[in-house]
């Protein structure tokens, strides 16, 4: 039998006088489900291992699956990883219905389900599979009591762990990065911009026959252009890897593309980013021409734009960028100033 106090509160906001902490519901269940389903944006360590062997008694009466959502572009820590994969691969041993499972694009959702076979008690809310969601942070968690809603809930969750879904896989086919760490693809693609810089007497300083520019529209894209990274990732070696951070092209519209002077195809671009001065290889591609990127890596081009952000304050690695971004960053536009044909130098 599921063990909710209906007798205090149907709500739980880790303030005692409005139905005090979430984790204390949580436990009540917990103890004696036989199937448990954790959809939670964010986790952390120290509960996982608190809780590690109650999820494995759960698994072993029935299954136990929980979604962490936010950590595939974002990143883990290396604590974190190694305690997902250990629980993912304990849970998975006991059953092959359980186990740990990331999206492929991020989910903030909070669903808290148990069944006890008869019953079930359904709880979505704020808190984050952690001890801030279940204790320190304010929060706001409720039980669905609603039969429709009830309902709608088990839909979705029935969907995100279905063949149907497919930005949701278990843990031992998703490939997770360690924050802070750079990857052997990050260090060549870096290598790469190094090997392009040139010298300050090689940057053109003769005037622009043609002034082409090109606004950026990232709130219309939030999972491509400038924040291509966002995009589902790529499946190698039988595991998905999230794309490069810094993989970015730039879309423009047709008035765009209309400029006198406007690329098509491969060009040079020649770009001073403070003290230091490229030489890009460029193309301009897709239909129409419309997609702006580096030739061969849309990196360089994301190093050059998302590392400028950076160093100003203007973004954080791993965020989106929106307007506001570019509204703290000062310019929401980059500009091709056509040297000669097929050169430009490349501003923003």
């Amino acid at each position: 039998m599921i063990h909710h106090n209906h007798q205090t509160s149907n709500v739980f906001s880790n303030l005692q006088q409005h139905g005090g902490n979430f984790e204390d519901e949580f436990k009540r269940n917990i103890t004696t489900c036989n199937s448990l389903v954790i959809a939670s944006g964010y986790f952390g360590v120290s509960v996982l291992e608190k809780y590690k062997s109650s999820l494995l008694k759960v698994a072993g009466r029935g299954s136990c699956k929980i979604l962490v959502g936010m950590v595939f572009h974002e990143g883990v820590s290396a604590s974190q990883k190694r305690a997902l994969e250990q629980l993912h691969s304990d849970l998975s041993q006991v059953n092959v219905d359980s186990g740990v499972y990331i999206t492929l694009r991020n989910y903030h959702g909070k669903i808290y389900k148990f069944t006890d076979g008869v019953d079930e008690s359904i709880y979505v809310g704020s808190s984050n599979f952690s001890d801030s969601g279940f204790r320190t942070n304010y929060e706001f968690n409720t039980l669905v009591q609603e039969v429709q809603t009830r309902q709608q809930v088990n839909a979705f969750i029935k969907f995100i762990f279905s063949d149907q879904c497919d930005f949701v896989h278990p843990l031992d086919l998703v490939e997770l990065a360690v924050k802070g760490a750079k990857t052997k693809i990050e260090k060549r693609e870096y290598e790469n911009l190094q090997s392009m810089e040139i010298g300050a007497s090689d940057y053109p300083t003769s005037s622009s026959i043609n002034l082409i520019k090109i606004q950026l529209r990232p709130d219309e894209q939030p999972n491509s252009s400038l924040n291509l990274c966002f995009e589902a990732g790529r499946k190698s070696k039988g595991k998905y890897t999230p794309r490069p951070w810094h993989e970015v092209e730039i879309t423009s519209t047709k008035s765009e593309r209309a400029q006198l002077g406007f690329p098509q195809g491969e060009f040079t671009a020649y770009v001073k980013d403070e003290n230091r001065f490229y030489r890009i290889p460029m193309i301009t591609a897709s239909a129409d021409f419309k997609a702006l990127t580096s030739k061969g890596n849309r990196s360089i081009l994301g190093m050059l734009i998302k590392d400028k952000l950076e160093r100003v304050g203007a973004l954080k690695r791993g965020e989106r960028i929106t307007a506001e971004t570019l509204i703290d960053y000062g310019n929401d536009s980059v500009t091709l100033k056509m040297i000669s044909k097929y050169v430009y130098v490349f501003e923003f």
